[in-house]
């Protein structure tokens, strides 16, 4: 009876701590905080720029190549400097800044109209993302609003 006992519990200490690893999940996808990957990012830009501006020159995609992998870089670099100074306020302005920079790369190597297809794409991506974000940057109402 004691062995069955020791059995019966072993068995139930032994679910409990199975269901609490599957309730973990593991780390997150995407190999970043909170499961965001810039390579993954970066990647998808890329790919729908290719996909939607249909008369790159080979020396555009090469140009591209090289501008999106240094972003690449420099955007993991500001991340990572952000999560361990964990200064999170002056993440937005060094993105933006980066940002600005790979447009303006972007700019010198599209023509007019490839330009504008681009910037349509990056727009509708930045919507995106406002969409999800948390609505925290926008301004709350006061007791005083109607």
């Amino acid at each position: 009876m004691l062995k069955f006992r020791n059995a019966f519990y072993l068995t139930i200490f032994a679910l409990f701590v199975s269901i609490q690893l599957m309730a973990q999940g593991g780390p997150p996808p995407g190999g970043g905080p909170g499961g965001f990957d810039p390579d993954e990012m970066v990647k998808r830009e890329k790919q729908n720029v290719y996909k939607s501006i249909t008369d790159l020159t080979d020396d555009q995609k090469t140009l591209l190549d090289g501008i999106y992998e240094e972003f690449s870089v420099s955007f993991k670099e500001v991340r990572d400097e952000v999560m361990k100074t964990r200064d999170f306020q002056n993440m937005r302005p060094k993105m933006e800044a980066l940002m600005k920079e790979k447009d303006n790369l972007i700019q010198d190597v599209l023509n007019e109209d490839q330009f504008a297809i681009y910037t349509g794409i990056v727009e509708d991506r930045r919507k995106q993302r406002q969409a999800r974000a948390p609505q925290s940057d926008q301004a709350q109402p006061t007791e005083n609003t109607p």
